[in-house]
Formats: structure tokens, sequence, C-alpha cells
């Protein structure tokens, strides 16, 4: 029996024959999304009411508050082109700065801190970097911003409530924590948490997905309201409403 022997370098080069060559024009494509770069400018005002009658603690906290800032996010063309329908996820980061001011009054009975309270915070262009990230949400015709606080390792929040550019000043040693109410760590908002996510550490916000296209959009956020009022419980009343403005160019 005669065996032919095929030289490798002739079985290396039909090996080779038999794989199609890519296109220049499809190895391109993959390589390269088109994106453009597009900037987003942020401008809340807001205002939260807050107030307690009960048989230890009657008092109240108001807080006016603004915060803007901006953030650049690289978005694929399609999702500019059709916003309402594309999917997409991009991250990047926020510039962000707040102001406010804080009235928490009242007067505590049977308790070791008994007697009138009275703080006053302020706070004036106090600035961060946030996180930051641009979705489409599982809804047509919504996207959602979600800001991450840069302090969660220490839990320190969004804005700080001590330090430069704040200010307070307390009556007694109620209140001197900082505000007691709508705090500057969790960008204003009275909710303890968002989606099983603290509020001191990340922020969801729903805007129509037209965002994306040049032009303004306002909606409000955030937007709390409740009251306790049950026997045996000391009556609560809150109220925390802001509108929020989001130009893109």
């Amino acid at each position: 029996m005669r065996f032919r022997v095929v030289p490798m370098l002739l079985c290396v080069g039909l090996a080779l024959a038999v794989v199609p060559a890519a296109s220049p024009g499809s190895a391109a494509k993959r390589a390269h999304v088109a994106t453009r770069l597009v900037t987003f400018t942020f401008s809340d005002a807001g205002k939260g009411r807050w107030s307690t009658s009960g048989d230890y603690d009657i008092g109240s906290m108001a807080t006016n508050y603004t915060w803007k800032g901006s953030a650049k996010f690289r978005l694929p063309t399609a999702a500019l082109a059709n916003p309402t329908t594309a999917r997409y996820s991009v991250r990047g980061t926020a510039s962000l700065a707040a102001s406010w001011v804080g009235d928490y009054v009242g007067q505590q009975i049977g308790t070791p801190t008994s007697g009138p309270y009275h703080c006053i915070y302020k706070g004036t262009n106090v600035r961060i970097v946030t996180d930051a990230q641009l979705r489409k949400t599982t809804k047509n015709g919504k996207a959602e911003f979600v800001l991450g606080a840069r302090g969660r390792s220490t839990g320190i929040g969004f804005f700080p409530s001590h330090g430069e550019g704040t200010s307070q000043q307390c009556a007694t040693s109620v209140g001197s924590q900082g505000p007691a109410h709508f705090q500057p760590e969790t960008m204003f908002r009275e909710a303890f948490n968002d989606r099983a996510q603290l509020t001191n550490q990340t922020a969801y916000i729903g805007v129509p997905s037209t965002v994306l296209r040049r032009g303004t959009v306002k909606v409000a956020w955030p937007k709390e309201g409740g009251n306790v009022d049950e026997p045996n419980r000391a009556q609560l009343k809150w109220s925390n409403v802001a509108r929020l403005t989001v130009r893109t160019s």
C-alpha cells in the first residue's frame, strides 16, 4: 500500500483557503459604533415641609432648596434617531452644586432635651461630583438618569450638611447633627429608600425618552407627601415637591 505525503505548507494553505475573508467594511462596522457626545444640564428647585404633633414633640421644618449641574454621555446615534424604542445604557459623571435654607423649630416635653429648640441650616453653592448613568427603561417612552454618591464607602451620601459652603445655628443639641428632614445627603428627599436602595446612595430620575433630543423637558422630582394620623401616635405631615428642568444640547 502506498501513501501520498502532502507537504505541510500545502495543507496550511488549503485550510486558510476555506476561511472566508471578512470584508473591510464589515470589520470597520463592528469595530466602531457611531456615537455623539450629548450634554444634559439640570436645574431643580423645591420646597420641603414637615410637621409633628405628639405627646413629646411639637415641631416643624421648612426647607427650600435648589441644585443644578450637568452630565455628559456618549450616546449611540441610533438611540438619538429613535429614542422611544432604541435600547441604550451609558455611563459618565455629573457635576452638581446645591444651595438650601432650612428652619427647624419646636418644643420637646418630658425628654432629656425638654424645652424649645430651633435650628437654621444653610448651604451655598456646595459642589459635588457623582457617578452617572443614562439608560432606557423597560417602558416605551421612558428614560432614566441614575446618580450614585461618591461617598458610598463612608455613607456620607450626596451633598454634605457640614463643611465648606454650609452653616448651621442651633439653640440646643436638638437638630445639631444636621437637618433632620430633607437632608442634603439624600438630595433633599424625605424617603429613606428608593427601589430598595438608600436615598443617600442612589438617585433614580425618570424622564421622557425624548430628553435625548435637543430641547427641554420638565418633571416633578422629587414628589413626596403623606401623613400619619392614628391613635396613640404622634401626628405627622410632610410634603416635598420640586420641579426639575433638563436641557439637552
